[in-house]
């Protein structure tokens, strides 16, 4: 019996439907909805600065705020009072990337900022390539220019024989001490073609400091400045002389009446040695004799000459200055 009531109830549905027609529940669920999301990210140097998204608080400054609905939203920072503002639109998985300046009073997109100095980086580079371009077009098409030889130099006029000589023999070595700046500094100037093993060495120690008049003094330990060269001079009859040089200045930590400085020189020739002293505030010059040399030295200039050479020069009415 109740198959039978089973099978009618089968058959008259059967017949209720449409030729082709599936019967579906009566009850259909609800279209499914599938939410789009992407995050955002605010930059700040102030840390505890606050993210709202829509006036709600979302999360802090510096950290991803990930789950916000695709679209248009209004995003805000604030701190202690301080607010910075702007609609910006939240892009499917991608994190919309801002900074709020404060002290500027607004909120910027970096992203856009971004992709704005590229696209003007891609600008000024296409600029670029096409100038290049334009350049190299218009040298191919420039007309050969003829194949002219360079004027050969002019040769340098042969200098007189005494000349010469002076040139090479009249100062063994010129030394430019410079006073009255902190850092040590000494210039020297020699002739290669006569003087040979030349070394030189610098030292330097103490603290210092210009007063308003712009005097150079010491303020921490001994201020010195000490430089020294050896080297080898040998003359046109090949005969060599061993110099040794040994310039030192010591600066005062206050002024003295003959100065904010004391200077001193120590020259020895082939062993004997002999020092000077010159604590001067004037540029006095000293003169000292080694020998078969002359050594003129003032403040700012150590010159050693061969004496024998000097003297002829003068004689002829010549300036040793010239050389």
């Amino acid at each position: 019996m109740i198959r039978r009531a089973i099978y009618l109830a089968v058959l008259l549905i059967g017949f209720s439907l449409a030729p082709g027609q599936v019967p579906v529940a009566v009850s259909q669920e609800a279209e499914l909805v599938i939410a789009k999301y992407g995050s955002v990210m605010v930059k700040s140097s102030v840390l505890d600065a606050k993210v709202f998204i829509d006036d709600v608080a979302s999360g802090s400054v510096n950290t991803v705020i990930e789950n916000v609905s695709v679209g248009d939203h209004l995003v805000a920072c604030r701190v202690e009072g301080k607010t910075v503002s702007g609609k910006f639109s939240v892009v499917k998985n991608e994190t919309l990337r801002l900074e709020a300046r404060f002290d500027e009073q607004q909120l910027i997109d970096i992203t856009e900022a971004e992709r704005a100095e590229a696209a003007r980086k891609k600008k000024a580079e296409a600029a670029k390539l096409e100038e290049q371009k334009k350049a190299l077009e218009a040298k191919k098409t420039e007309p050969k220019k003829a194949n002219l030889k360079k004027p050969e130099p002019k040769k340098a006029e042969a200098k007189n024989p005494k000349e010469a000589f002076r040139d090479l023999h009249l100062n063994v070595i010129k030394i430019y001490p410079e006073s009255e700046v902190p850092e040590l500094h000494v210039t020297s100037k020699v002739n290669k073609q006569v003087i040979t093993k030349y070394a030189e060495t610098k030292d330097q120690s103490g603290k210092y400091y210009r007063t308003k008049q712009g005097m150079l003094l010491c303020e921490v330990g001994l201020c010195k400045k000490e430089w020294s060269a050896t080297f080898v001079y040998t003359d046109e009859a090949g005969k060599s002389d061993s110099f040794l040089v040994r310039w030192r200045e010591i600066i005062f930590n206050g002024i003295t009446p003959t100065g904010t400085s004391k200077r001193e020189l120590e020259v020895c020739l082939n062993g004997a040695c002999q020092k000077r002293e010159d604590n001067s505030a004037s540029d006095t010059v000293h003169e000292l004799t080694l020998d078969r040399y002359s050594l003129g030295w003032t403040r700012s200039l150590i010159a050693i000459r061969r004496a024998d050479v000097m003297k002829e020069l003068q004689e002829s009415g010549g300036d040793v200055e010239n050389y």
